[in-house]
This record gives structure tokens, sequence and C-alpha cells, in this order.
């Protein structure tokens, strides 16, 4: 699972027209044929290799990530063309792309998830663990996202193989996290999640336990 370090240090962008940094486009859902200005909101001047925004949708790469793409055959995406700009609005000349991500995969399936207790904050709470694919499906691209739900409803978890982690380690990209899927929580509180009689009767017993 693809994700953010959140660190300050990083340049930061922001896209101030939100009609271009909506998540169609990010998901290749949406055609966008404009060169969409990425203007300095935080964080410090370095640029790295991977450009977060305040939009938190878009996801901007730079031209050598978009290379070692194109070189290792990584599929599952295309690009849309972006121009940096720096905090006092001067045009860097280096060159970025808006990344696509248009492999993908089964919505989430919270029934496959195990259940077991982690913090918030300084308690501990039931929380899902795992994320899995509806059906097992994933169409094989290396770069992926969720289909939209029965209810036609889309997310924003993007996803890669370990062919692009291994690459990324290799090729020393930063300003990006990587997390197994086999390892990823969330907060069944929080984000109320329907569970089945069986996950219901394993949060019965981790509290019983307690």
């Amino acid at each position: 699972m693809i994700g953010e370090t959140h660190s300050n240090r990083p340049f930061r962008g922001e896209i101030e027209n939100s009609d271009l940094a909506e998540p169609e486009i990010s998901r290749g859902e949406k055609e966008n044929l404009e060169v969409i200005p990425v203007k300095h909101s935080m964080g410090g001047k370095s640029l790295y290799d991977i450009i977060w925004t305040t939009n938190a949708f878009p996801l901007i790469v730079s031209e050598r990530t978009i290379e070692l793409f194109k070189s290792n055959g990584i599929s599952g995406w295309k690009t849309y063309n972006v121009e940096i700009y720096s905090k006092k609005n001067e045009f860097i000349k280096q060159k970025y792309y808006g990344l696509i991500i248009t492999g993908r995969c089964g919505y989430r399936d919270y029934s496959k998830s195990s259940i077991v207790m982690n913090k918030i904050g300084i308690t501990m709470e039931p929380h899902s663990k795992g994320f899995y694919f509806k059906d097992n499906y994933w169409d094989g691209s290396d770069l992926f996202m969720c289909n939209p739900d029965e209810n036609g409803n889309s997310n924003m978890f993007r996803f890669c193989t370990q062919k692009v982690a291994d690459l990324f380690k290799k090729e020393k990209i930063k300003n990006i996290s990587l997390e197994k899927t086999t390892d990823f929580y969330m907060s069944i509180s929080l984000y109320n999640i329907e569970l089945t009689k069986e996950q219901k009767l394993e949060i019965e017993k981790l509290k019983a336990s307690r």
C-alpha cells in the first residue's frame, strides 16, 4: 500500500483549482487535457521524487520515477502534465507528472480481515487487520486501485506490487511509505465497519481476555 511519510521537510504542493484535483483524474476515470499548476503550499524547498499535495487526491512524481517505470516494465499507470511553482510562485524547470493509476483490484472485503486490539491514543480498541480484495480480484497490474463498490463508491487507496516496492527501495525513491496490505489496521468504531458474526464473536473474546 502506497502512502505518505507525513514529513514536514519535503515540498508539498497545492492545486488551486479544485476541479483539477478531483479523485477521478488520479483514478483515470476523468480525462484531463490541461497542464495543471502545482504551487508550493507548505514544507521546504526540497523536491523529492514524490510530491504530495494539500488537495489529498493528486500524486505528483518526478520524470526520473516515470523513466524507471518505463525501463522496468511497470504496468498500470499513465500521466498528465503539471508545472511546479516555488513558494515565490516562480516556475521550477524540473519535470514532474501527475500520476494516474489505471490498474484495478476488488473493493475492500472487510469479512476477510482478522480482528485485533490496537491503540487509539492511549486506549486499546478493536481493529480490523489486513486489506483484502473482493473476490480476490486483481488485474495483474503493478500499480492498481480498488474498483468502485456495489453502491458505486470509490476510495483512494493506492497499491503496488513487490516489484515496484523493490524498485523504489533500490533507487531510493523518497517521500513515500510502503506498507504490506496484510499489516494494514483500521479502527472498527471510528470507521463504523460492518462485521460478520464470527468477527463480532472474536471481539467479545478479545475483550473478555483483557
